[in-house]
């Protein structure tokens, strides 16, 4: 370790990786980060989870070893905020809960277990600001992790498409380790297996797409390998001198890689995975190059926690992005647009409206509209109980935006939304903290009202809608049509709004 000087107003980022662990300490520099110091321990608790399930004990001693040297330099440094996060491997680790017991003990910090999707968001966001606006207008965004992989297409701005893949370069070459070390033609073998995860990426895409900009565990080393030309923010690899690279270790085994290029072991089992995601992706986007910020879950981090107002936009922006593949992901199936789009901004007006009753704020409002958006999706498999498959399928979706936790949540939403009562006595609801089962009844009871506003499905029934609170809440439709099939369905999704909130909820029409 370098020598600490103190600073003060610094923040350190530990991260328990799958290959390594690593600490990050940056200021603030105007809208940029300035590291102060940065270490990397290579320590593969990956192949401890991929390989048997679970962490080794004697990985844990010298994780906590690190973690509590890395806290000193974070002291040293007089750094003011230090979070620690572990992903993939403790994440999917049978002994995960033993493993964050042992780390809080030894080291006085609580570990923050990282999920798949909220991990890809950290990156994307900070990837998103920094690219330009030619790169925003059409590209795709890859992070390659050693456990798993996100993707996201941005075109004009913004995000429509996002898919994560429980793939990644230690995993690979952890399940295919003995066919690594004895078969020559072993990146046939990856490469096939590649190809079962990533054929449907390629529909999804444009054919005009022009970029693919990357980020991962290997990819500073393929920089190298590749000669990467460099502008100081980029990394820019050509198809060209990946691929005289891949052509030249495909046929290698371990040790010759590592004998040929001088690296650790370690490294050189998992660059022949690595290149052959990184290759199966230029072949799938058709680009002539890989754009490469060097950009790991610390240092998007760390960009939260130095620039808090530019990550809340960059937030809000991402928040359409959500509504937007959300949107798309009902349109796939089948959910009629004009019925979805009612739901959703009349659940947004009396979200808005009870703003000192409800005490919620943005982010809970989110998911509201995303689960206006997605509350028939269980249609397309069968009309009735339709908020059950509903269910089912959300929580098989990558909705990016959102967390494995607010996709639970906004799954509940959609299975309530109907006549089903929240019950302790289901066990997606029971398993839910008390908090978190009472944002669920907020949100469920708001959109039941906005359901039974739409009831009819016709697209110009109400003229305007006006929403007010005061002893209740009051919704005033214009209209020269009746309204009595409105007003039942009203009158009967209004009760569970009243139970959880104690005001009653009236429908009146105007005209």
């Amino acid at each position: 370790m370098s020598k600490k000087v103190k600073r003060g107003g610094c923040k350190a980022v530990i991260e328990i990786g799958s290959n390594a662990l690593r600490l990050k300490i940056a200021e603030a520099q105007k809208n940029k980060i300035k590291y102060v110091e940065e270490i990397a321990y290579d320590l593969s608790l990956g192949r401890d989870t991929f390989d048997d399930g679970r962490i080794k004990f004697d990985n844990l001693e010298k994780a906590c070893a690190v973690v509590k040297k890395f806290l000193n330099a974070a002291r040293g440094y007089a750094a003011d905020e230090v979070r620690i996060v572990a992903t993939t491997a403790v994440r999917e680790a049978i002994n995960r809960e033993y493993i964050l017991d042992q780390l809080k003990i030894n080291t006085g910090y609580t570990v923050e277990v990282i999920d798949d999707a909220q991990e890809k968001l950290y990156i994307y966001k900070f990837m998103t600001s920094l690219l330009s606006d030619s790169l925003r207008r059409s590209a795709v965004l890859v992070y390659i992790g050693s456990g798993s992989m996100g993707l996201a297409l941005m075109t004009d701005g913004r995000i429509p498409y996002a898919h994560n893949i429980k793939i990644g370069s230690l995993r690979i070459s952890e399940m295919f380790n003995k066919q690594q070390e004895y078969s020559s033609d072993f990146y046939v073998m990856v490469e096939e297996y590649l190809n079962g995860f990533t054929d449907g990426i390629a529909e999804n895409l444009p054919e005009t797409l022009r970029e693919f900009v990357a980020s991962g565990q290997e990819i500073a080393l393929l920089a190298e390998l590749c000669a990467a030309a460099d502008d100081g923010m980029f990394l820019y690899i050509s198809r060209d001198n990946f691929m005289r690279v891949y052509d030249e270790i495909k046929y290698k085994s371990t040790d010759s890689i590592a004998l040929a290029y001088r690296l650790p072991t370690e490294k050189a089992e998992v660059l022949l995975p690595a290149m052959a995601i990184f290759k199966r992706l230029l072949d799938i986007t058709g680009a002539p190059r890989i754009i490469a910020p060097s950009i790991l879950l610390a240092d998007a981090l760390l960009f939260k926690m130095l620039h808090p107002k530019a990550y809340t936009d960059i937030s809000k922006e991402f928040s359409k992005h959500t509504l937007l593949h959300a949107r798309r992901t009902a349109a796939r199936y089948n959910v009629p647009k004009s019925h979805s789009v009612r739901v959703e901004q009349y659940s947004a007006k009396i979200f808005d409206k009870m703003k000192k009753i409800h005490g919620m704020g943005a982010h809970e409002k989110l998911l509201l509209q995303t689960a206006a958006i997605l509350h028939d999706i269980g249609k397309f498999i069968n009309f009735q109980q339709h908020y059950l498959h509903s269910y089912n399928v959300i929580k098989g979706l990558d909705i990016l935006g959102l967390s494995n936790l607010d996709k639970e949540i906004t799954a509940c939403i959609c299975l309530y939304h109907s006549s089903r009562m929240p019950s302790q006595y289901d066990s997606n609801y029971s398993s839910l903290s008390p908090a978190e089962r009472v944002l669920v009844s907020k949100l469920t009871a708001i959109l039941r009202l906005a359901d039974a506003l739409s009831r009819t499905n016709k697209d110009e029934k109400f003229t305007e809608i006006d929403v007010t609170v005061d002893d209740d809440l009051v919704v005033t439709v214009s209209t020269g049509q009746h309204i009595d099939l409105e007003q039942w369905a009203f009158t009967q999704k209004s009760a569970f709004f009243e139970e959880v909130f104690g005001i009653k909820a009236i429908l009146k029409k105007r005209g």
